[in-house]
């Protein structure tokens, strides 16, 4: 009887074993939450970045793009330039695409404004880390984009051979000849995304 009593009264409660357990699954439950929660905010940082380096891209092309095709092209595009029309027909040599200020390859072309044919962009390096900043068509600072960089690659596309970047157009589009198009490659990167988001687009000999 006194025995049976005594099992009765026991009270019941939580051991310092199953406390211990208690708090070690909790910490890896809320461990998990906060890399969930950085993740997340890692997540859409980067989608605001790419966001505006997408926006910073398109309003580069369109820059770009607006131009004329070469330095001795018809205003109208027609006739276009080609590599044996006689002068001032004949297009432009690759060796001589580039973008200086301080010492245009094409005469008079030292401000933002002044440049009127899409090679003039080749090289163009502008935002963090250089001496230029982000410019707008009008050589005005582009406000709102810290710590963002744009480069700028012009060249002829490549449709000699199989196996050359651009050999497709020629099969598809009929380009058959490198003057008959330029690819214009424009490099966005951040400086948390050193590595950079890569926009090309062509510009058509017309």
């Amino acid at each position: 009887m006194f025995e049976s009593q005594k099992l009765g009264n026991a009270q019941t409660g939580i051991t310092l074993v199953e406390l211990i357990v208690t708090i070690v699954i909790l910490a890896i439950a809320l461990l998990g939450i906060a890399q969930a929660i950085q993740g997340g905010a890692q997540r859409s940082a980067d989608t605001l970045v790419e966001g505006r380096a997408i926006a910073l891209a398109q309003a580069y092309l369109d820059e770009i793009l607006g131009k004329r095709f070469d330095e001795n092209s018809a205003n109208s595009g027609i006739p276009p330039c080609r590599p044996a029309a006689p002068v001032p027909r004949q297009c432009t040599a690759e060796g001589s695409f580039g973008f200086n200020f301080t010492s245009p390859v094409e005469p008079g072309e030292n401000s933002r404004s002044k440049l009127d044919d899409v090679d003039d962009y080749d090289g163009m390096d502008e935002g963090d880390g250089q001496t230029t900043p982000l410019q707008d068509v009008d050589g005005n600072d582009r406000n709102g984009y810290e710590n963002f960089r744009v480069q700028v690659a012009v060249r002829y596309i490549n449709v000699a051979m199989i196996g050359d970047e651009e050999f497709d157009l020629k099969i598809n589009n009929e380009l058959g000849d490198e003057h008959d198009a330029k690819l214009i490659t424009v490099t966005v990167s951040h400086r948390a995304q050193p590595q950079g988001y890569k926009f090309s687009a062509y510009k058509a000999n017309f």
